[in-house]
């Protein structure tokens, strides 16, 4: 599937990072561009699950989402600046100017990296300040900063990566040039986000397995195997195990006296099968005092993952709280433990799509379901079928939900497709732009 990766940056670096990005035929890159660094919230808050990664301009804008939890470290990046990136703004510097500046002041870029430019080109004669990035800093600290230096006489110019920083001084008229990543800087980050992408894709499509196995009293063994009691106990165990296979698009096998197997793909597990497992295991414990384990094995293939899900039976240990023990495809095995709170989201339809859905018997919620579902599996096309599996409801109701997104234009048909059962093919469809 075709990778899209959207990009957050002021307009004059977003013109940049298009330009680069014009290189790459099989990526969709969808731009965002901002003024103030708040409307990087509203950027993310509305648009974050449309893309499968996100580029930033640099540090400040990706360090700003990244603290205000707008998305995970895994979600994006943005390309460093390096020593030779400053230099090349210097030398534009002394060109526009036709002077040779030797006191600089400089930021966002670490001091032990700019020291080894100046020792690889013997320039130690160059005599610069520098204020490196720190989380949570203010730009008018900055501007304050790179002021006072100007003003003592210690720096002839300013370099900065910072727009605010470059505004106000230059409104100061302190002589102050704008340092950008080098194309190649920007070009490595699209590569590398690219095979992010896909890597999270191949991910979701491994083969998990979640093992559930009820410890019995060994000193009761056949009496509880043969008691009523114990038989009724299971078939509630397995009715709560077909409602997690049921969310997780998955099936239920018991492999033994207490032992289920629920088989399913990596992608469609989340935070609320987890919550629903944790639930179960508690449940058993206060209504038999018997103590449940729960183990969750990756692997690329079932036989593997069941593997792996054997693996974290024997390393489960006795908890007073519920956990649950995964072990990934590497054999690396981890510990979760329940979380008062589970928090989900689904992807806001935006205002366009919510004043079509104003004329439509159907809620935006519905509508922003699907888009998860459908970013969620790398899915550009999807049927009736498909909706009612997400949506856990019929067939026709997904006929229905799809002909008003039809009718007011949210989603147009892209084809048909064969399902391999007697009938007609069914018609596929795709959502129009935002």
């Amino acid at each position: 599937m075709k990778t899209t990766i959207g990009v957050i940056a002021p307009h004059d670096s977003l013109q940049q990072i298009m330009y680069v990005a014009k290189e790459f035929e099989t990526i969709t890159f969808v731009p965002y561009s901002y003024e103030q660094l708040p409307e990087v919230s509203d950027i993310l808050t509305h648009h974050r699950y449309e893309v499968d990664q996100w580029f930033f301009s640099g540090v400040l804008n990706y360090t700003y989402a990244i603290e205000n939890e707008l998305i995970t470290e895994n979600e994006g990046a943005y390309p460093p600046l390096h020593g030779a990136s400053f230099f090349g703004i210097l030398l534009e510097a002394q060109l526009a100017s036709n002077h040779v500046y030797r006191r600089v002041g400089i930021d966002t870029i670490e001091s032990e990296e700019f020291e080894k430019i100046l020792s690889y080109y013997n320039l130690e004669d160059l005599s610069y300040y520098n204020h490196p990035f720190k989380s949570g800093q203010s730009s008018d600290d900055l501007v304050n900063y790179h002021t006072q230096l100007f003003e003592e006489g210690k720096t002839e110019v300013v370099i900065t990566s910072i727009k605010y920083v470059y505004q106000k001084l230059k409104d100061k008229g302190i002589p102050v040039f704008r340092v950008t990543p080098s194309y190649l800087s920007i070009k490595l980050i699209i590569q590398f986000l690219e095979e992010r992408a896909q890597t999270n894709l191949y991910r979701n499509s491994q083969v998990a397995v979640i093992g559930f196995r009820i410890n019995m009293d060994p000193d009761h063994l056949e009496e509880q195997y043969y008691s009523f009691k114990t038989k009724y106990q299971e078939l509630e165990v397995r009715r709560e195990l077909y409602s997690i296979a049921e969310k997780t698009n998955g099936s239920v096998m018991q492999m033994g006296d207490g032992l289920f197997f629920i088989f399913t793909t990596r992608g469609e597990l989340s935070h609320e099968s987890e919550a629903d497992l944790f639930t179960l295991i508690q449940d058993i414990r206060l209504q038999t005092n018997l103590r449940a384990k729960v183990s969750i094995g990756f692997g690329e293939t079932v036989l593997q993952a069941e593997q792996h899900v054997r693996i974290g039976f024997r390393h489960v240990k006795e908890y007073e709280e519920p956990v649950i023990l995964v072990v990934d495809d590497d054999q690396s095995i981890s510990l979760k433990q329940q979380k008062e709170q589970i928090d989900y989201q689904t992807t806001d339809v935006g205002q366009a799509w919510k004043e079509k859905l104003k004329d439509a018997n159907l809620s935006p919620g519905v509508v922003s379901k699907i888009l998860s579902y459908v970013k969620h599996y790398g899915r550009e096309q999807f049927s009736s079928q498909d909706l009612s599996r997400w949506l856990k409801s019929t067939e026709r109701n997904g006929r229905r939900i799809l002909s008003e997104m039809e009718r007011v234009g949210i989603v147009e048909q892209a084809g048909e497709t064969q399902s391999g059962e007697r009938g007609r093919p069914r018609k596929v469809f795709q959502f129009l732009p935002f």
